[in-house]
């Protein structure tokens, strides 16, 4: 028999509650982050991130807010317009429209919350993601001068303002479930319900003003279905049914006043298969998809195959090749589609078609990687975009100015890029240098009949001493396309910036300088040339104005130690349907 005395007992029940205490404490565990930034001398830009993560069991929670907000007073553009309407005569009447901006005012505020729920077990992953978002843009007001570059319209003054506000809740969907022999389920449901209300006031000397105002309420509901079966040595086969459905409920006010129903319904199955072998890893897919696109009474059917390849040649470790080809359609915006005809200057005019199909587009991807150590890595690559059946907008006479629609099909439509880029590490590692050069290549066909092409390059260098890392880098300027729908050719600034950081396991504390020394609002200059309008534009926001910005971040972890990976992001909601 065993005798304990009372300090002995005592000590027996502390120890029995210390352990029952350390094996509850590690049940359970997470971390708290909190993000946030500001930037200065570029008006005022600031965000806040505040992010919780709990762990119990096989369920990880997550739960992240933010507050962003910024303004200045520097956001508009200088615009010339040129506008060519042919007369009752035969001849052709040409003028300019010069419009310069004086004074503007800009804020922006948004907030979002987020929740995620994930289980985690070796058969099943499943997580379920709500979104929720609040974007308001008040009182954005511009105010300037017109002139005429002949004498039959005076120069006058100009005042806008316009109001923006957007919200919209979402959810997200992923469930996994590993089935026997081999066998994989996955579904991906995703939902979101969204409002908008955009409201605009122009007034110019000598004209009445123009009002107009839009709300929109648009609902997107969409399913994947994916079921995989592993072959082992002989790949993988997977098979996939899905759907997606939006409508579209938009009313106008002020210059165009109506209410547009857009529905569109998307139905698809398809099947992909995968192989590797030895040292070449192939994948092959293909799928039909069922359109049914109702604007009003009016509803269109289609139907069209989707297709994709890849192949990947490794050889070795030091060299890989691979190339990529896709081939797909895909429905056109709502906010497309209107036939409204909203008047946004006293000589301009735009509006939609109800009539737009799926556009259909080609893309490949062939890229090359030479790594010959840890230290050293070059790739070559190059990528394409082609549309066919593409819809583009076009500018028409129409009295005293112009309007612009949207025809289908239009001329073909391509971008590019080839280039080269590699990296370089010295020094243990610690500096390193990355540095890209291509070029950019943009086909647009009719109306506007136009090819460009860029040189690009950028230039970066990091180094890495302890807790802190020092950067600088240089970019070129770049000439852009602006989607396909449109001609304008955008073209940008360099840029150029030095940022010093320094992190431990909780803090990350980072600074960046950019652009030190440009004080021009100015930044990109845009252009555009049809028929009858042409637009040669420079946008005033202080994207290459010195920017200074400091970012802090910071984390402490409770309980046992989780991974602070795969963290909830912010997602998107369906397109509004109010024109564009």
């Amino acid at each position: 028999m065993l005798f304990l005395s009372e300090n002995s007992l005592l000590l027996t029940i502390v120890f029995k509650q210390a352990l029952n205490f350390i094996l509850q404490q590690y049940e359970y565990g997470g971390y708290a982050k909190a993000y946030g930034f500001g930037t200065f001398l570029n008006g005022h830009q600031e965000q806040i991130i505040g992010n919780v993560r709990f762990q119990y069991k096989r369920m990880t929670y997550d739960l992240m807010g933010s507050a962003y907000g910024n303004g200045h007073s520097h956001s508009g553009q200088d615009m010339t317009e040129t506008f060519r309407l042919p007369q009752d005569d035969g001849t052709m009447e040409q003028f300019e429209r010069v419009s310069e901006l004086k004074s503007s005012k800009r804020h922006r505020n948004n907030y979002y919350l987020i929740f995620k729920a994930t289980y985690n077990s070796d058969k099943i992953q499943a997580s379920t993601l709500i979104n929720s978002n609040l974007d308001r843009q008040p009182n954005t007001v511009q105010n300037g001068i017109v002139r005429y570059s002949n004498n039959k319209y005076p120069t006058s003054e100009y005042n806008s303002t316009i109001n923006n506000f957007s919200k919209f809740i979402s959810y997200n969907g992923y469930y996994f479930f590993a089935l026997p022999s081999s066998n994989s389920l996955t579904f991906t449901p995703t939902y979101s319900l969204s409002h908008t209300d955009q409201n605009s006031d122009y007034t110019e000397t000598g004209y009445s003003s123009i009002l107009n105002s839009a709300t929109d309420n648009t609902n997107y509901l969409s399913g994947n279905l994916k079921f995989k079966h592993d072959f082992g040595k002989f790949g993988s086969l997977l098979g996939f049914v899905k759907g997606s459905y939006q409508y579209n409920r938009t009313s106008y006010s002020g210059s165009a006043s109506g209410l547009d129903r857009a529905k569109s319904l998307r139905i698809g199955f398809g099947a992909n298969y995968e192989l590797s072998i030895n040292k070449v890893r192939g994948h092959i897919g293909f799928g039909w998809d069922w359109d049914r696109l109702q604007f009003g009474p009016s509803v269109d059917r289609r139907n069209a195959p989707s297709f994709d390849v890849s192949i990947q040649y490794s050889p070795n470790r030091r060299h890989s090749l691979s190339a990529i080809f896709q081939y797909e359609s895909w429905l056109p915006s709502p906010n497309f589609k209107s036939d409204q005809v909203i008047t946004a200057s006293p000589f301009l005019k735009y509006t939609g078609n109800p009539n737009l199909f799926p556009a259909k587009s080609y893309d490949f991807e062939f890229s090359y990687t030479w790594i010959p150590n840890n230290n050293y890595s070059l790739a070559t690559y190059a990528w394409g975009w082609i549309v066919r059946d593409r819809y583009a907008y076009d500018y028409e006479a129409d009295g005293n100015g112009v309007i612009r629609t949207i025809k289908q099909p239009m001329g073909s439509y391509a971008q590019g890029r080839y280039g080269i880029k590699g990296t370089a590490r010295f020094f243990d590692r610690s500096l390193v240098l990355t540095g890209n050069l291509s070029q950019l290549f943009n086909h647009n066909g009719k109306p506007y009949n136009v090819n460009h092409f860029h040189i690009y390059y950028t230039i970066q260098m990091a180094y890495y001493l302890k807790n802190w890392n020092f950067g600088v880098a240089y970019i070129s300027t770049i000439g852009t396309w602006d989607g396909m729908m449109n001609g304008i050719w955008q073209r940008d600034k360099d840029e150029y910036y030095f940022k010093v950081g320094w992190s431990n396991y909780n803090w990350n504390i980072s600074a960046l300088v950019d652009n030190i020394g440009r004080w021009n609002w100015r930044s990109s200059k845009r252009e555009m040339n049809s028929e009858f309008y042409s637009t040669a534009e420079t946008l005033i926001n202080g994207n290459s104005h010195a920017l200074f910005r400091i970012t802090a971040t910071y984390t402490f972890g409770f309980g046992k130690k989780v991974t602070r990976d795969n963290e909830p992001q912010l997602g998107g909601s369906a397109a509004s349907g109010i024109l564009k």
